[in-house]
């Protein structure tokens, strides 16, 4: 198996793309230029900055201490910032003395209180002064956590009915494939847009509602495979053993399915990543000012016929690579197994 993956250029490709995107996230506040939760501190002074500007300002001395856990969560302890002209800025008597682009009028802060700093913004800064790079990579960590987690819930719920409709038959798998058919029926996104509505705004809920929706295809292939593996030598000499049927139905029939839920598993991510952008998009996802590229590019939607198209595009952009990196990843996944000597 491993062997086929290495001859598949599209799994590999794919594979280093969602490296990228996690070791981003994983990385976090420690690579943001802003730092503070959610990379949400706002300077009107900085609004709408093109990517590659670079600011001048001073920086209040902080008396709080980073802690270790910082990238974590952010950091919430930075003393004032204040936006100062460059041209104007000087060092008089112990004291900054510059023009406040935020009144136009003098001003000056103490030389020992205050310290002058520049900051970066790659991707440039939104209406109120936010940095995008920063909430880009923490809404790195909202889409692949939800996708991950959800993920996680769809596998266990799907592979779950799946198991023992497949195995037991009769009446019991009449009734989980009419539950089946019925989810079927619905589209993903208006399932999930239902489940929203009733739970609310909120990354738990999001979670939930991206997990709640994307079960239905691993029950089908489940049961699809139990029903063929469950006459089998293996399986029969395991129930004249006597072994329970959770045994026989977590320790012998659901380790054969491992490569058919790892694709699965794959594509199910990538649907989650697409379905936590819509809800976001559409005002159903987490809770603002939480840096989710769905609502990023809800926010700045109206910029997309002006010169700042790339305050959409660049959110866009991402969600676009990432679900393109784990379909790819399932196709390469897909043709390894097909190319395993049966």
């Amino acid at each position: 198996m491993q062997q086929n993956l290495r001859k598949q250029p599209q799994f590999l490709m794919g594979a280093g793309l969602c490296a990228l995107f996690a070791l981003l996230a994983i990385l976090g506040y420690a690579i943001c230029p802003d730092d503070s939760p959610n990379a949400n501190q706002i300077m009107p002074e900085w609004g709408s900055l093109k990517p590659g500007s670079t600011v001048e300002y001073l920086e209040q001395h902080s008396a709080e201490s980073r802690p270790f856990w910082f990238f974590l969560s952010g950091w919430a302890g930075r003393g004032e910032m204040v936006s100062v002209d460059p041209s104007t800025l000087k060092q008089s008597g112990g004291n900054w003395t510059f023009v406040s682009p935020k009144t136009g009028q003098s001003a000056s802060l103490p030389i020992n209180q205050y310290s002058l700093k520049k900051r970066h913004f790659w991707l440039g800064s939104d209406a109120f002064g936010r940095d995008i790079l920063s909430r880009m990579i923490i809404g790195a960590r909202i889409s692949l956590s939800i996708g991950f987690l959800a993920t996680l819930i769809s596998l266990i719920i799907g592979a779950s009915i799946g198991l023992y409709a497949g195995y037991y038959g009769g009446k019991l798998d009449a009734g989980l494939t009419w539950l089946i058919t019925v989810f079927w029926a619905l589209p993903t996104l208006l399932l999930a847009l239902g489940l929203s509505f009733f739970m609310g705004k909120g990354y738990l809920q999001v979670l939930i509602a991206t997990g709640l929706s994307t079960w239905v295809e691993v029950a089908r292939v489940v049961r699809g495979q139990t029903l063929q593996l469950k006459n089998k030598e293996f399986i029969l000499a395991s129930r004249i053993t006597g072994f329970p049927t959770a045994h026989i139905l977590f320790r012998h029939i659901l380790p054969n399915l491992k490569g058919s839920l790892t694709v699965l598993a794959t594509t199910n991510f990538a649907s989650a990543i697409l379905l936590e952008a819509g809800l976001g998009f559409l005002g159903l996802g987490v809770a603002p000012p939480t840096p989710s590229w769905g609502l990023l590019v809800k926010e700045n939607l109206g910029y997309l016929v002006l010169d700042q198209a790339y305050l959409v595009l660049i959110p866009g952009s991402a969600i676009m690579l990432l679900v393109m990196a784990f379909n790819l990843m399932a196709m390469g996944l897909r043709d390894a197994m097909d190319a395993q000597p049966r």
